[in-house]
């Protein structure tokens, strides 16, 4: 399959893949919930689909590596950022998702219409696990296919 849909595939931006899309250089892209949010804020005509099969659950997580340095400022880092005013803050700035419900109260009920932020319906995702040593065999498959 991938063989057969990949000299399809126009553009790998992982980083704003929305670009291509806003620019009509694409018609269709994978594309992360939050850019996909701002995406549709940008331009209704594109509609946000979660696909039957395959569409996964992604979190961003905050993390103190054991033996840091600075664990204490961390904690209170942590504790800003989940404070739920600052919460809305990064909603605005960044609309994935808000998993903090203090802070989903109060956002507007244009924010909560956004189907990429917050899907119609409830859909049940799957999170995302770790392949271990698959992921090298999938990354050597498409590399080998993109010809690089």
């Amino acid at each position: 399959m991938l063989a057969e849909w990949l000299p399809q595939v126009k553009v790998f931006d992982s980083d704003s893949p929305k670009t291509a899309l806003l620019r009509g250089d694409a018609d269709v892209g994978i594309v992360w919930s939050g850019e996909a949010a701002l995406l549709w804020e940008r331009d209704r005509r594109f509609e946000y689909i979660l696909p039957t099969a395959g569409a996964h659950l992604f979190l961003d997580s905050l993390a103190i590596p054991v033996g840091a340095p600075e664990k204490a400022l961390a904690e209170d880092f942590i504790n800003h950022c989940l404070d739920p005013e600052i919460s809305v803050l990064i909603s605005n700035a960044y609309p994935y998702t808000n998993p903090n419900l203090a802070a989903r109260r109060l956002l507007t009920p244009a924010q909560l219409a956004n189907p990429a932020s917050y899907p119609p319906g409830d859909p049940q995702l799957a999170p995302l696990r770790n392949v271990g040593n698959d992921a090298r065999a999938v990354t050597g498959l498409i590399r080998e296919l993109r010809g690089k």
